[in-house]
């Protein structure tokens, strides 16, 4: 594997260095880091509660309804 040496890149032009491993899947310049606003926002739990208060009416709901007219 050949490199391109400095003398044959146009004036004003270096050469290019490595991709770092962890940008290496993007393509340059459309990477953006997370604000610490967005990651933050929201801690793990409240989501997860309401889902399971909506899970648990769901199924006492249909529990009732099979009750009354079974």
């Amino acid at each position: 594997m050949s490199s391109i040496s400095p003398t044959a890149l146009p004036a004003g032009r270096s050469v290019p260095t490595e991709t770092p491993e962890c940008e290496s899947s993007t393509t340059a310049g459309i990477s953006t880091p997370e604000s610490t606003e967005l990651h933050n926002a929201w801690p793990s739990w409240p989501p997860m509660v309401f889902v399971a208060v909506l899970v648990v009416a769901v199924i006492g709901f249909m529990v009732a309804r099979m009750i009354a007219f079974g």
